[in-house]
């Protein structure tokens, strides 16, 4: 008999047999081996059940050949292609509590990111504003630094940003594909998947050679938030794929966080959107910290512009007017020191004064955020 291992390969394989299917095709037979094993009429029975189609009833009783998938196996293997399935310990367990878990699980990289390690699914669009690239910066980039595992879509945008951010943050960060563990997607970011493939970790659900169609993408973000802990939302427009990652992630009953944007950017309409659904609204990477349970393990040295623990910060009445006026949405130089005391001189070293102690950022060029 066939081990469980290799049937899950089987149903892997599977194009007409989507994930929903699958999982009931394991409900039903309770195992991949008892359903590689079952009698064609069974299967036929299921077609007439509307539980599979006629296609797929042909596909899985023309595919179940153990020989050609040891083979096939073999073959995985030599492209550097290793794979998990539900039958191997090392399968994330995060994974295995979705509704819908992929019967495979390709890689390439250091697998053992997904162990006990805390993962952060971060999503976005993938044109994002100048502010959109900063604010992933300012989020990814210390929350890899505690150890938080960053997994996005190796999508441009804010993909790009999430991952780039934790690999210059001396973190981990793991690549979600839609298409097969061998192709690149999109072919811009080529250099950044080798390098993921290299020194972090690449996973898909599907095998070598299969092309990345767009139907497969949808399918894909729910992997996304099905490794991950929570789900950090940066840009988003009002119907984008970064809501369907959403709600996958909360049918997972995963956290979901969202950073507000400016009212009546296009950009930000989702993520506002998702904050008046009941999304946490985070306005630093502290929020999240806090909200996974993770108590920072660095803090940045007196002197330099931030706090130890449990020093208190002094600041002057213009240095607090400034900064009740700014949150992490930026704000024009005009507004913040257009009524202040003093001349505009005074008013514009005080801002650069307050920069260099990292109380306030510029993410462009006249414009400020809290740093």
């Amino acid at each position: 008999m066939i081990e469980e291992r290799m049937a899950y390969l089987w149903m892997g394989g599977l194009r007409n047999v989507g994930p929903v299917a699958r999982q009931r095709l394991l409900e039903l037979y309770g195992s991949s081996a008892a359903l590689f094993h079952a009698p064609d009429a069974e299967l036929l029975a299921l077609v007439a059940e509307d539980v599979i189609s006629q296609e797929s009833f042909e596909e899985m009783c023309t595919g179940r050949n153990e020989a050609e998938l040891c083979a096939r196996a073999e073959a995985y293997q030599k492209e550097n292609a290793a794979f998990l399935t539900p039958a191997d310990e090392e399968y994330p367990e995060l994974l295995m509590e979705i509704p819908d878990p992929p019967v495979t699980l390709f890689y390439r990289g250091n697998i053992g990111y997904l162990r006990d390690s805390v993962c952060l699914g971060v999503v976005g669009t993938r044109t994002p504003s100048l502010y959109g690239k900063e604010v992933a910066g300012r989020f990814v980039k210390p929350l890899a630094a505690e150890g938080v595992v960053i997994v996005s879509g190796l999508a441009t945008g804010i993909d790009t940003e999430a991952h780039r951010s934790a690999i210059q943050a001396g973190g981990r960060t793991v690549g979600v594909l839609g298409g097969g563990i061998d192709i690149c997607y999109p072919q811009r970011n080529f250099h950044l998947y080798q390098e993921m493939c290299e020194n972090q970790l690449v996973v898909s659900e599907y095998a070598p050679g299969i092309p990345p169609l767009a139907i497969q993408f949808p399918l894909r973000n729910r992997i996304i938030s099905g490794l991950s802990r929570g789900l950090l939302v940066l840009e988003a427009r009002k119907r984008s794929g970064t809501l369907i990652t959403a709600d996958a992630a909360l049918d997972q009953g995963r956290n979901v966080y969202a950073v507000p944007g400016r009212l009546g950017d296009p950009l930000s309409e989702g993520t506002n959107n998702l904050i008046r659904q009941g999304a946490m609204c985070v306005q630093g990477p502290e929020d999240i910290l806090e909200d996974l349970g993770i108590a920072k393990k660095q803090r940045r040295k007196k002197g330099k512009g931030t706090l130890l623990s449990g020093e208190r910060l002094e600041l002057t009445k213009e240095e607090r007017r400034i900064l009740s006026r700014l949150s992490l949405v930026p704000v024009h130089v005009d507004e913040l020191v257009g009524d202040g005391d003093g001349t505009l001189q005074d008013n514009l070293s005080l801002l650069l004064s307050m920069e260099k102690r990292a109380l306030i950022h510029q993410p462009m060029r006249g414009y400020y955020t809290r740093g």
